[in-house]
């Protein structure tokens, strides 16, 4: 049984397409855990799809920091070009910095509007390749972008804002991690998201631990934080602030995030193929089991 069979059955009269959210920024050259290839390379995204695809996986979505982003733009890209060879689907996922990345060559601004308009202007590799979803949908993940001004921009695409056209598991607040009240407490949050009769693209995840912020605080490359011994500081994030976790109780967490989806829903999103830096990644298990050897591709 492969996930999408595992999700009809777990969700009666559901009969939509599973999609999975990628990572593209896993080029960037910063610290990241446990990924031994290159992301840019078109054989190993080829072992990427094929893997999804073995597992019932239809669309992928990739999250996206914009032009002003090369590693993660040029990932896109490459990634919406090769899912039309395969017949697969493919979508954007706005992240923040899409909205924070500007000109010149890819300044931080503040969240800026027009930041992402010029992103998704100069992106027609990815918006108009025949494997965009036909629903046209882009997901905005709290970007800070107007989404009303980018839809009169883009008139053509439906923009859904996190929360109400697309969910993502929330992580709460002031609660002790790694137990079953902070687990009940984001699948409540969840049944929330996904009672919205906006909702388009639901989601669920097998667990999420974000644990692990490399040393020395605010060290950015994989070669820097080497250089300084290579260690993390497990009670605090990858991101800064409290570690936050949500273990998944032998599959039981998945099991109750998947029954607050409404059945309607087209499109339901596992959380995640490939964030190692949340520990929601799916693809080593699958490629464990399938025998895939990254190094030898």
């Amino acid at each position: 049984m492969n996930y999408k069979e595992m999700l009809q059955n777990s969700l009666p009269g559901w009969n939509g397409r599973l999609a999975a959210h990628h990572v593209s920024y896993l080029g960037d050259g910063h610290v990241h855990r446990a990924v031994p290839y290159n992301p840019l390379d078109p054989k190993v995204v080829a072992t990427k799809l094929a893997l999804m695809q073995s597992v019932g996986i239809d669309v992928v979505i990739s999250t996206w920091q914009g032009i002003y982003a090369p590693e993660s733009n040029s990932d896109t890209i490459l990634m919406a070009k090769m899912c039309a060879e395969v017949g697969m689907q493919h979508a954007l996922l706005l992240d923040p910095w899409c909205a924070k990345l500007g000109p010149p060559n890819g300044v931080v601004t503040a969240p800026s509007t027009q930041n992402v308009i010029d992103s998704l202007s100069a992106s027609s590799a990815i918006l108009n390749a025949s494997s965009y979803v036909p629903e046209k949908f882009i997901l905005d993940f709290n970007t800070g972008a107007n989404l009303g001004t980018l839809a009169k921009q883009f008139p053509q695409y439906d923009f859904l804002a996190q929360g109400a056209g697309f969910s993502w598991i929330s992580i709460p607040p002031n609660l002790t991690p790694d137990n079953p009240a902070c687990n009940a407490a984001s699948v409540a949050n969840l049944k929330s998201q996904h009672s919205n009769p906006a909702m388009k693209v639901a989601s669920f995840c097998m667990g999420f631990n974000d644990a692990g912020m490399p040393l020395p605080a605010n060290v950015q490359s994989m070669t820097a934080f080497l250089a300084a011994g290579g260690k993390r500081d497990w009670t605090q994030s990858v991101w800064g602030g409290p570690a936050r976790i949500l273990y998944s109780y032998e599959g039981e967490f998945a099991q109750q995030q998947i029954a607050t989806i409404p059945p309607n829903v087209p499109i339901v999103a596992l959380v995640t193929w490939d964030d190692v830096d949340e520990c929601t990644a799916i693809e080593p298990k699958v490629a464990e089991a399938a025998g895939v050897n990254w190094a030898t591709l």
